[in-house]
């Protein structure tokens, strides 16, 4: 829908709609980790007629976020592509918010009304306040020498990652989106991950993915540990009951050797 007719509407019809308060006591705290998606559930199904088509407004304290008609829509600037309200939900009364690839600047109060025509005056009716706070990830991961670590990016946010090694004090850069600069550790970027191959022991610190304003969308500290004993060689190096000594015998001593040992235990 052109935003510029929903601008008109809105001067055409400024001194005719009635805004309803919202109350502080209906308040929902929902929230969601950055770059994965969020809803911020509203319901309306108790004040629609049967054949009503639902005219659905949410808005920030300062921004229009989106607004919806039937198949006539509106999405606010810093929300284009990102939030929908489905129109087959919205005719059953389902106002709930779909908001996309969340950011920490999504974080705040959100409010939806219901608009409504009464005679020639359109009015407001307050529905829900919903509360969005967006928080960052976090994680621990242990890798073997020689292994392989994945490094989640999570969104298009994500513009580069830095790290800093257990045994020192300072970060560096290892990853810039769109380019890798430092190879020693051997990033390879792939569906929105970062692997890190050949891991040694300088590989274990802390890595953070960041935004472009330098904010921690996540943060992973990373221990490396010496690979396990395969448990099959160490059961038959360990309980064997030739031992080793047989291993390395020409065949007719090991025949012989076979052959008294089978003698032996006959005698027994």
């Amino acid at each position: 829908m052109d935003r510029t007719y929903w601008i008109s509407v809105y001067l055409i019809l400024g001194h005719g709609i009635c805004v309803g308060s919202s109350p502080h006591s209906s308040v929902i705290y929902t929230s969601s980790k950055v770059g994965l998606p969020a809803v911020l559930p509203c319901t309306v199904t108790s004040r629609l007629e049967s054949s009503y088509t639902p005219h659905i407004q949410w808005q920030t304290i300062h921004d229009s976020v989106f607004e919806r008609m039937g198949e006539k829509l509106f999405q606010g600037e810093d929300y284009k592509g990102r939030v929908d309200i489905p129109e087959e939900m919205l005719v059953r009364g389902n106002c709930s918010l779909f908001l996309q690839d969340v950011q920490f600047s999504d974080a705040g109060i959100y409010e939806s009304y219901l608009v409504v025509d009464e005679s020639s005056i359109k009015s407001r009716i307050f529905i829900q306040s919903v509360q969005l706070a967006v928080i960052d990830h976090k994680s621990i991961k242990s890798v073997e020498t020689g292994g392989e670590l994945i490094l989640d990016l999570f969104t298009h946010q994500a513009k580069q990652v830095i790290f800093q090694n257990s045994n020192d004090t300072s970060w560096t850069v290892l990853w810039k989106r769109g380019k890798v600069t430092n190879r020693k550790h051997h990033l390879t970027e792939r569906d929105d991950r970062l692997l890190l191959r050949r891991v040694t022991a300088s590989s274990a610190g802390t890595y953070k993915v960041l935004d472009s304003q330098g904010l921690a969308l996540s943060t992973v500290k990373v221990s490396v540990r010496e690979p396990m004993p395969s448990r099959e060689g160490s059961f038959q190096k360990n309980h064997s009951p030739l031992g080793e000594a047989t291993m390395n015998m020409p065949p007719l001593m090991l025949m012989i050797f076979f052959l008294t040992f089978h003698s032996v235990l006959l005698l027994i």
